[in-house]
């Protein structure tokens, strides 16, 4: 692996900070508690997506996830 790809591959300690902001506020949105929310990590994996297409705004990013899980659950309570 590249020396180039690997630096596309990690975080700085600044993204780590601005993604776990962002879930945490989506989690406030959710109306979840972030330890104990039973999605935590789906909500992580969409947080990431997001910020890896180039967001920045922590708040934008919850706001996206938070609507993508409320949509997300509302569909699977649907099928069940």
């Amino acid at each position: 692996m590249s020396l180039h790809l690997f630096e596309k591959l990690t975080y700085s300690e600044d993204d780590w900070d601005i993604m776990q902001d962002a879930h945490l506020k989506a989690c406030e949105f959710l109306g979840h508690d972030p330890v104990f929310y039973k999605n935590a990590d789906r909500l992580a994996r969409t947080i990431m997506n997001l910020f890896d297409g180039g967001a920045r705004d922590f708040q934008i990013i919850a706001s996206i996830a938070a609507h993508r899980e409320a949509m997300l659950d509302r569909q699977l309570a649907t099928y069940h």
